[in-house]
């Protein structure tokens, strides 16, 4: 049988090995996991989603990409595409042929299914995802993402929803903006390319991330944030606005 157990100076209990934890032992045991999952587990989550986010809006972008440079075999180069068409005639005559696509929804549709949201919150008051604009049209890629195209001056408007009529609905989260000229083919809104009607250029980070009204950040519209995102060799840092 177990029992104490002598050795030179040493002196084991080996019965002690084969109690069981007190009650208080299993309690602070518990804590302690509790404090740690709950330090870590809103981290994973958080990561997670990001990451998640990230690949859609890679995959979508290159769909995009793709449709653009396989149309040029039939349409000529984008230098000689027409920037005037409003977002509906610019993808029956441009893209629709080069996408895979489920269903095309109306603005009208959108806006009663998914109303957008700016990333500081507000809600959207702009054109493109506005109920009553008769210019944009929305299409859903196969993977359930949205693209949408509507007029914009000297180009078009492109808008990516990662994970379509999805929540959150909200510019930065999951909805990134992009810009389509014959010059500058498709770019991220803020970067060279961007309507110069619209006081755009070639930005800094900390001017993309600053306290203008366009901005990623939390106080901003979250317009400038897919040009935070590719100048940030496609991640989401640590300091990207994402709560």
């Amino acid at each position: 049988s177990l029992g104490d157990f002598n050795s030179g100076t040493y002196n084991w209990n080996f019965a002690r090995f084969t109690n069981g934890f007190t009650l208080a032992e299993v309690l602070i045991t518990l804590g302690v996991i509790g404090v740690v999952a709950a330090l870590t587990i809103p981290a994973v989550i958080t990561n997670y989603q990001k990451q998640e986010t990230l690949s859609r809006l890679k995959k979508a972008y290159s769909i995009v990409q793709q449709a653009i440079k396989l149309s040029e075999v039939e349409n000529e180069s984008v230098t000689n595409w027409d920037n005037n068409l409003n977002g509906h005639d610019f993808f029956e005559k441009y893209i629709k042929k080069y996408v895979q696509y489920t269903q095309e929804i109306t603005p009208a549709e959108l806006w009663s299914m998914a109303p957008r949201k700016l990333l500081n919150g507000s809600n959207y008051t702009g054109t493109t995802y506005a109920s009553g604009s008769t210019t944009a049209t929305n299409f859903i890629l196969s993977d359930g993402s949205m693209i949408t195209l509507n007029f914009v001056t000297d180009g078009i408007w492109v808008g990516i929803d990662t994970n379509g009529i999805k929540k959150p609905n909200q510019i930065g989260k999951d909805t990134f903006l992009f810009v389509f000229s014959s010059k500058h083919g498709l770019q991220p809104l803020g970067e060279a390319g961007t309507p110069d009607s619209w006081s755009y250029g070639t930005y800094s980070r900390e001017k993309i991330m600053g306290s203008g009204s366009l901005s990623c950040s939390k106080t901003g519209t979250g317009y400038w944030c897919s040009a935070l995102i590719m100048n940030d060799q496609w991640n989401i840092e640590k300091d990207y606005p994402w709560r």
